[in-house]
């Protein structure tokens, strides 16, 4: 599906250890300090275009909004960043992009929240990744009382030359003391990933049922050899999941711990995958509240459960 990663991984761990937790992206500015000041920037999404590695990420700025925002780089290790290049206006937050080259151009998913945290998920394509054309919303909540009736976002995206192939997370309600007062509660509220198709983009066929549970959220998909490979956010770490069809799925637990430089978790993981290692991206949480983050990466030996023979 997605393009291989050969070329881009082979940059990336040139510069690292196995094993090795490093900083790559760290607060700046007004446009990622948030409004308690200390900084909130996750979800990274990373791929190679022109020759350039280019990594889309969200950041919190001062005023409470998120926007996406473009680092480069050549080695994998050092990032320039570019600043915000994704923030339409009169929306309360772009985040989560997943960023994907078909026929040249870019295909940018990403979370979009008109107001409050009622989430859809919209498009934007570009050329080179700076300039982006805004679609808006392509995949909205389903009607009540769907398992994702109330929201849906944090995209994972890939395409297999014939169509798009959209995971994502949703909920039908919060959990009590959210912050919402006009969204449905309850105690037993939790989120699953739920699986689309689309052959442009724009329309989707969804299945109606979630294909993974768990409360999972904030996922990334790939591929290894025959495997779909998921990797999700956590409060102890980044977990992980298998599927030979991107719909059944088993869980393997934990891949990555948390550390003392990720004291709360992993937010957002993004995982680039190698025969020899795989390298996981995530944002580092170092608070409860989960809105103090730095981007990490990690370089990591393949686990042996995987079958990496090629299709």
């Amino acid at each position: 599906m997605r393009p291989a990663f050969s070329a881009l991984f082979l940059a990336l761990s040139l510069a690292c250890t196995i094993n090795a937790d490093e900083s790559v992206i760290s607060p700046f500015a007004e446009s990622t300090e948030a409004p308690h000041g200390r900084g909130n920037l996750y979800a990274p999404d990373i791929l190679m275009h022109r020759g350039e590695m280019l990594m889309f990420f969200g950041g919190q700025g001062k005023d409470g909004h998120d926007r996406i925002h473009l680092a480069t780089s050549k080695d994998g290790k050092d990032w320039e960043q570019a600043g915000i290049v994704f923030a339409p206006a009169g929306v309360n937050h772009v985040n989560d992009p997943s960023v994907i080259a078909v026929a040249g151009e870019l295909f940018m998913f990403y979370t979009l929240a008109g107001s409050g945290v009622t989430d859809a998920i919209g498009l934007a394509t570009s050329a080179d990744g700076r300039i982006w054309s805004d679609r808006g919303a392509v995949f909205s909540p389903s009607p009540a009382p769907a398992w994702d009736s109330l929201l849906v976002g944090r995209p994972s995206v890939l395409h297999d030359r014939e169509r798009f192939h959209l995971w994502y997370d949703g909920r039908k309600d919060l959990p009590p003391g959210a912050p919402d007062p006009d969204a449905p509660k309850s105690d037993s509220s939790q989120r699953f990933v739920g699986y689309a198709t689309s052959v442009d983009g724009l329309k989707w066929e969804r299945r109606k049922e979630p294909v993974f549970a768990d409360d999972a959220g904030g996922i990334h998909v790939s591929k290894a050899g025959k495997n779909f490979v998921m990797v999700i956010e956590a409060r102890d770490g980044t977990k992980w999941a298998t599927s030979m069809d991107g719909i059944s799925w088993k869980s393997h637990g934990l891949l990555h711990a948390k550390d003392d430089d990720s004291p709360y978790g992993h937010v957002t993981p993004f995982l680039i995958i190698n025969d020899e290692s795989w390298r996981l991206f995530y944002g580092a949480a170092r608070a409860e509240t989960w809105d103090q983050n730095s981007i990490y990466s990690a370089v990591l030996k393949p686990p042996t459960t995987i079958d990496r023979t090629k299709r």
